[in-house]
């Protein structure tokens, strides 16, 4: 359905061109009626309305002049009045919208002053402002609401200026003639913008062809307000937990606060019961108990919250040319090159001699040093610079400039690498044995920030994949009682090849889901042949600076939504679940009935590379798996960056999954 947006200031001649499309077929919406409308069925609205501007109601009865006499007197009040009637109005012109196309109407015109602030514009595919002169305003004003020329003159300068309508419509309708002059004006413009007759096949076209449309053309006022508390959230969470354990420890402990208690073997559960499952600290696994046996399946977001990153080899502290260094071993697919003269922090775990076990982190509060790879100066980089990008710094380079200073009055060897051991010993009692039973990481220091002018984006590192790891734990926070029992796996060791004991082919997931069937008299193999799970995982956004490498049509977007995968693998789809039609059907019905801004996509051009995620081995658990997640920038780079609407978007999407 085509919908034309109107705007204008009071007196301008709006409803002229409005009843002029009513003519010519369209389902005509008047902001100003519908707003006057909710004001005597929509209790909640009166209810804000009487908070903010109690000496508008008289007798306990709103006074509509009463109200116009406060707010157009005070621009700072009417733009309180419009904060709070925007949403309403905005949800009330959708609503009629939908009705008005289920009828089979073609073509809607909407009335509104506030068409661009209110937002109402983005559902417009054109709009038009019409001007009038001020004197002719004024007139029409006094006449038709019997207010006085100041009165009106207030009215009019409280709204935006002709240059403010001007600069943002498609469209200027000038309004200086006769009644019936302009009413001609506005059939022959109305005709010219949208053509009555169809032509033969336009009808046609619109149901079969796709039309994707960028999501801030698309967002409800609603999630647009609900979007930034959650970014902010996530942004924490990001900033705070850089290391798998970190993760770990961080979700337990906002779990337990919602009333999550640990799952034991012999436990017995009811719907609404929360439980969590806690892998050598590691991986995590939560679960929100439905209202349907378990032996009809789960609903399982899995994600991972592991990252590339520098690990500390077993004996990684040296000194050379008076300078002490940890040495490396790079974790996951990385550019090494793009870990030179980035900020570095510490963190991690050191199990000492005595079976005590030290948290580590330095390099992420203000006061503390950070540490870095060095590079070579350019000035002197002749060989290196006629190197290839993966032989310009080799995995052994990648050591980490930690100290220079010895300590006074030491004369021994090593004297740097034994005063930066001092230090270590001082603040964490280790020696450097020690370092043989530690978990050392090297990672990105500093918290997440905003990116662009319009604060659009995010950038942290790390978005692969605890973007998706928080999409799919937050929900468990806010669940009541599912239908089919909410699970969330966070799981290690994704960037490997889910290896090891605590990543997604280890079978910790089975002892879980085995207790809980358990503890609620199921079934383990039914409840996996019944399960459908959500692998919650990052893709590339297309980046047209490396246009080159993806298949454009067939690529996430940056604010186009969560993006929907059928498959990912490389190459010929090698390490890959493939799901079915019905798995993608089910996914995309979800979401376009829930309102969540979607996509689909694959990782870049057939023979170019790939990659995989955890969904294959769900796959190979009897489970139904489709992967879904963020596109991100620059993704395994130190700083990854995502679209607050498609981080938004994927929360959203995994909350109403598991509700369904």
């Amino acid at each position: 359905m085509f919908l034309l947006g109107i705007t204008g200031g009071s007196g301008s001649g709006k409803t002229t061109l409005l009843r002029a499309a009513e003519r010519l077929g369209a389902c005509a919406l008047d902001c100003d009626a519908i707003y006057h409308g909710l004001l005597q069925s929509d209790a909640a609205l009166l209810e804000a309305l009487r908070a903010a501007f109690p000496a508008a109601f008289v007798g306990g009865t709103l006074s509509r002049p009463a109200l116009a006499a406060e707010v157009f007197s005070d621009r700072e009040k009417l733009l309180r009045l419009n904060a709070l009637t925007h949403g309403h109005v905005e949800r009330a012109v959708r609503a009629r919208l939908r009705q008005a196309e289920a009828a089979g109407t073609r073509f809607a015109a909407v009335d509104a002053i506030a068409l661009f602030e209110s937002g109402l514009s983005r559902l417009c595919d054109k709009t038009v402002a019409v001007l009038a002169p001020l004197d002719v305003r004024v007139a029409r004003l006094t006449a038709r609401d019997g207010i006085s020329a100041d009165r009106a003159l207030a009215r009019i300068h409280a709204q935006p200026s002709d240059g403010e309508f001007s600069e943002k419509a498609d469209f200027i309708l000038q309004n200086s003639g006769s009644i019936a002059e302009f009413d001609t004006k506005c059939t022959e413009f109305l005709k010219g913008v949208y053509p009555m007759e169809e032509t033969k096949y336009e009808a046609l076209r619109k149901t079969l062809l796709a039309d994707p449309k960028n999501g801030y053309d698309r967002i409800s006022e609603a999630d647009r307000a609900a979007m930034e508390p959650y970014i902010r959230d996530y942004m924490d969470f990001i900033s705070t937990c850089k290391i798998e354990r970190e993760a770990v420890d961080w979700t337990i402990a906002e779990a337990e606060k919602a009333g999550f208690v640990a799952l034991r073997p012999g436990m017995s559960l009811k719907p609404g019961d929360r439980v969590y499952g806690n892998n050598r600290g590691k991986s995590v696994i939560f679960a929100v108990v439905g209202s349907e046996p378990l032996d009809n399946g789960t609903h399982i977001c899995a994600a991972h919250i592991d990252s590339p990153r520098l690990d500390l080899k077993p004996n990684p502290l040296y000194e050379d040319s008076e300078l002490a260094y940890f040495k490396t071993h790079y974790y996951g697919g990385i550019k090494k090159y793009q870990w030179t003269t980035t900020p570095l922090a510490l963190h991690g775990v050191v199990a000492k001699k005595d079976g005590t076990v030290v948290k580590v982190t330095v390099g992420e509060d203000a006061n503390d040093p950070i540490f870095c790879v060095t590079d070579l100066l350019i000035h002197l980089a002749a060989d290196q610079m006629k190197k290839t990008l993966a032989e310009g710094v080799t995995g052994e380079n990648l050591n980490i400039l930690l100290g220079s200073r010895p300590l006074k009055d030491d004369e021994g060897a090593d004297r740097i690498k034994f005063a930066v051991l001092c230090l270590l010993n001082e603040k964490y009692g280790i020696t450097e044995e020690d370092f043989l039973s530690a978990e050392l990481t090297m990672v990105p220091a500093g918290p997440a920030r905003d990116v662009g002018f319009d604060r659009s984006m995010i950038a942290a590192y790390g978005h692969d994949d605890r973007v998706c790891a928080y999409a799919a734990f937050r929900p468990m926070l806010e669940l009541g009682t599912p239908k089919k029992t909410a699970v969330c796996v966070l799981a290690d060791k994704e960037e490997i090849g889910s290896e090891g004991i605590s990543g997604m082919q280890s079978h910790y997931f089975e002892t879980f889901m085995h207790d809980l069937c358990k503890a609620t008299g199921a079934c383990l193999h039914r409840c996996f042949e019944h399960s459908f799970c959500l692998s919650a995982d990052v893709s590339n956004a297309y980046d047209p600076i490396y246009g080159e490498t993806c298949d454009k049509r067939n690529n996430t977007r940056i604010n186009y939504g969560t993006g929907i995968f059928k498959y990912t693998g490389a190459r010929g789809k090698s390490g890959s679940s493939d799901a079915a039609a019905e798995v993608m059907g089910y996914v995309r019905r979800l979401f376009s009935e829930q309102d969540v801004i979607w996509q689909t996509g694959e990782l870049g051009k057939v023979d170019q590379g790939g990659g995989g995620t955890v969904a294959c081995y769900m796959a190979n658990r009897n489970i139904e798996t489709v992967d879904a997640g963020v596109p991100v920038l620059s993704m395994h780079a130190p700083m990854e960056i995502v679209s607050k609407l498609d981080t938004y978007m994927t929360y959203k999407g995994m909350k109403v999954f598991y509700l369904d």
